[in-house]
């Protein structure tokens, strides 16, 4: 594993099996990308046949096959959650690209596993990330004479290390890779090398730690990570805030409410941050109708400030004993804001876990029926139906 951080060297140009290893192109390294939606599957199944239901992209190799596609193309697909689109045109554009030129083909790589860990496809993305383990291993790149070493982007490092726990449920390995990245981060800063860059990369790699930490139910390694997040920026309100819900999410709630009172000396009592952490910190203490109150004061002009209240809101709701009020609230949302809103699959979720305390038999059906056809109209590639909860 520390090879591919340290950085990996090509084997010697005289190996008499050179042929037969891969090259960063090859097409052995992949895997066949499914192209099914089964969101679209979804719709059809529960929506009746003469009912009209929205038309959704339906990509084909062939559409990309043979093309090396621009970064601006493939970075449109990421903010229209084309993900199909996005693993057929990173694979075509791979293929297209000489074996030689290292540094593009591992770009494209990272576009590649982002999209099949977009789409859910775990397996397939740690198979191809194998796979390129070993091809970068073998990978002959010569130039005036040398072997140069092959480092992989940071990206696909820490794609890398997320596929350990999505993939195999082996988060102790995906905390590996990460403390890995981690101290490489922290060699590149005691060499005062990009200063600014790897101290936000240490910041993002340790709430990862900390996020994995809870998915092992590590109490106490996740605690020892927020520690060093608080040492990292001790003044920082956001950072700060981050740790504090942390802390509420292991039901330290003494802890987050330490870490909240130092937020509030560094920020405007009426700020919308402390706000929406006094909102929090209710709902831990199971007041439920104050923090509503305070999270319909947090939602703003931003679509993503209103999304977050709602969502919290409604939760509210739902202990208060209002569904159909929390219905409405987030039926209203979604119609203002159809992709940001409707599409979103936490409140798709929490719209779903009201239709169950609302309705039942027949008429419970119908309005799911009605929602997931609503959110297939703006839904990208890879929506999670398990929002629908209809199990």
């Amino acid at each position: 594993m520390s090879s591919l951080l340290s950085g990996i060297r090509s084997l010697s140009p005289q190996s008499p099996i050179d042929t037969l290893r891969p090259t960063l192109n090859d097409v052995r390294l992949f895997v066949p990308t499914p192209l099914t939606d089964a969101l679209d599957d979804l719709v059809h199944a529960h929506t009746p046949s003469d009912r009209p239901t929205p038309r959704r992209d339906a990509p084909t190799p062939d559409t990309f096959a043979g093309h090396t596609h621009s970064y601006d193309i493939l970075n449109q697909y990421i903010v229209g959650s084309q993900w199909r689109a996005l693993a057929l045109a990173s694979e075509a554009s791979i293929l297209e690209t000489p074996a030689t030129e290292e540094r593009t083909l591992l770009k494209l790589w990272t576009y590649r596993v982002l999209a099949l860990c977009s789409l859910g496809h775990y397996a397939n993305a740690a198979r191809e990330i194998r796979r390129l383990e070993v091809a970068t291993t073998s990978a002959q790149v010569y130039k005036n004479g040398r072997s140069p070493t092959i480092v992989w982007p940071f990206e696909l490092r820490v794609l890398r290390a997320q596929v350990a726990g999505l993939a195999i449920d082996d988060w102790p390995l995906c905390a590996d890779r990460l403390s890995s990245l981690l101290r490489a981060c922290r060699r590149q800063l005691a060499c005062q090398t990009d200063v600014e860059l790897n101290q936000q990369r240490t910041v993002r790699l340790l709430f990862m730690l900390a996020s994995c930490a809870v998915r092992m139910r590590d109490a106490q390694l996740a605690v020892r990570v927020m520690d060093h997040l608080v040492t990292e920026s001790p003044n920082d309100p956001r950072l700060l805030s981050a740790v504090a819900r942390l802390h509420l999410q292991l039901g330290s709630i003494r802890q987050a409410e330490l870490q909240f009172m130092r937020i509030e000396q560094l920020v405007p009592s009426d700020d919308k941050l402390a706000r929406m952490n006094r909102a929090l910190y209710a709902v831990a203490s199971g007041k439920y109708e104050a923090a509503r109150e305070l999270f319909n004061s947090v939602a703003g002009d931003a679509i993503e400030d209103r999304v977050c209240a709602a969502n919290n809101a409604c939760v509210c709701d739902v202990y208060l004993g209002h569904p159909q009020r929390m219905l409405d609230a987030l039926q209203k949302l979604m119609v203002a804001a159809p992709r940001a809103a409707g599409a979103s699959e936490e409140l798709v979720f929490n719209y779903c876990t009201g239709l169950d305390l609302q309705y039942d038999g027949q008429k419970l059906r119908e309005e799911k029926a009605r929602k997931m056809v609503d959110v297939a109209m703006w839904a990208g590639d890879g929506f999670n139906t398990a929002s629908f909860k209809l199990q």
